[in-house]
């Protein structure tokens, strides 16, 4: 069971908040999530440019892992992994599949049989409530489950729920709705950083100060010009690439920032060390790294790596770096370890907290990653150093080194005694496993208006 605060702790959070009259049980449990956050520009992971202070900030008071994966590189497979801590095999969400009723291309919602966190900590007498952008968490495809409030928007490339709005909502329930005699477990959703890169002048024109290209924000090709832009097709000059790089640094370093106002809310409040803080994002973005843009179409770092940076309640554990690699499927099992929280929860994910004391024990396990909405159905599996991705239709494999090639130039497949001959077994023995799940796909019932927006957004045909 989680221990109460020293103390000595909580009288000094009672007289810096001031209005601190919460529970004095288990803390709350908070989840930030970043829509389409590429790790290697986060500057707290080694970015030239100085991006995201307040997230710097958070891991300088936490835990920042290094090597934390996406289970899959787009939104509704990846964050159903994330609130299931099941692989997207398993929880079944986001495959294209037709309906049998309208014969339209379609998309499977989250399995009946996935327990969500939401659920497990509604049944602890945890307050649930989530804020939530972007078509794919639409209620329709099951994420809602277990939240007794789940306020969604279903934005698009253009219009979206910005940041400050979404910050306002969450400090509102906070205000208005919270009831300080239990503990509450809040998802934060953040849409900025996804196309359309429409940043506010003022964070926009550091980043993208001296252009002098024609493009403008917001950088928003239509969707057949993404598919060009994916196959390299069209064709930007360098200082058009990194104009469009700037915007989205841009839109990164503006989320930050009012990532940064929530915290200084929650502190103002007394309610930053009674929480347990969780920063991620649902997969991150391609600048041409592998002669692609944008996300949802491979399984490279570019795309799995992932922020994952853990605030403890009265800052355990603050300033450590995780070099073990973990996956966003181990997040559920993590924060249901760190609670105490007993549960008959079987899933793929295993948690990297190790109480008592809140040590961080990564499990040594094979990690994989799913790619299964358009194109040939890509797999992935991490062992060790290396890194295996499977076309699953042409049999065609890649083979990465990632201690000596993380930028993935250098296929090994077929090069003797360049990687351990079992890496292949274990992706056949997930292949497998995974041809059975394919009978118990179902697709979603979304609505018209959805509908429309996952085909502008390209997801659709």
């Amino acid at each position: 069971m989680r221990k109460y605060l020293p103390l000595l702790l909580l009288a000094a959070v009672l007289l810096a908040g001031g209005s601190c009259r919460g529970h004095r049980g288990k803390p709350n449990v908070i989840l930030i999530v970043i829509d389409t956050a590429r790790q290697s520009h986060f500057s707290c992971y080694g970015y030239s440019r100085e991006t995201t202070p307040r997230a710097d900030q958070l891991a300088k008071e936490g835990v920042r892992f290094e090597n934390a994966v996406s289970a899959s590189p787009w939104t509704l497979p990846s964050m159903a992994s994330l609130l299931t801590g099941l692989w997207p095999h398993q929880h079944l969400a986001g495959y294209a599949v037709q309906d049998p009723d309208t014969h339209q291309e379609g998309l499977t919602f989250l399995s009946e049989s996935a327990v969500t966190l939401a659920e497990v900590l509604s049944r602890n007498k945890y307050q649930t409530v989530g804020f939530f952008q972007n078509p794919f968490v639409d209620p329709g495809f099951g994420l809602k489950r277990g939240f007794a409030d789940y306020d969604y928007f279903p934005g698009d490339n253009l219009r979206i729920r910005k940041a400050t709005e979404v910050v306002k909502l969450a400090t509102d329930w906070l205000e208005k709705s919270r009831d300080p005699r239990h503990p509450f477990f809040m998802v934060v959703h953040f849409f900025d950083p996804h196309l359309a890169y429409d940043p506010p002048s003022e964070f926009m024109l550091p980043f993208i100060y001296g252009y002098q290209g024609k493009m403008v924000s917001p950088f928003n090709p239509s969707d057949p010009e993404i598919e060009k832009i994916r196959m390299g097709e069209l064709k930007f000059s360098e200082e058009d690439r990194k104009f469009i790089v700037g915007l989205y640094d841009a839109e990164l370093s503006f989320t930050d920032n009012w990532v940064g106002f929530f915290m200084d809310y929650l502190k103002n409040k007394g309610l930053y060390d009674q929480s347990l803080i969780i920063l991620t994002a649902d997969h991150g973005e391609e600048f041409w790294d592998h002669n692609s843009f944008e996300h949802g179409h491979t399984l490279y770092q570019e795309l799995l790596l992932t922020p994952l940076i853990v605030r403890f309640p009265g800052g355990e554990n603050a300033g450590m770096a995780v070099k073990e690699r973990v996956s966003l499927v181990d997040v559920m099992p993590s924060i249901i370890a760190y609670l105490g929280i007993e549960t008959p929860f079987q899933g793929a994910g295993r948690s990297f907290i190790s109480m008592p004391g809140a040590a961080i024990k990564p499990a040594n396990r094979t990690i994989v990653a799913e790619l299964n909405r358009s194109g040939n159905p890509l797999q992935a599996i991490y062992s060790g150093n290396f890194k295996l991705i499977l076309d699953r239709l042409s049999g065609n494999m890649e083979i990465y080194n990632l201690a000596d090639d993380p930028k993935e130039t250098k296929n090994l497949f077929g090069i003797k005694e360049s990687y351990p001959p079992e890496i292949i077994d274990q992706i056949r023995g997930v292949v497998s496993i995974i041809r059975k799940a394919d009978q118990a796909k179902t697709p979603a019932k979304i609505s018209p208006e959805i509908r429309a927006k996952l085909k502008a957004l390209g997801y659709l045909k």
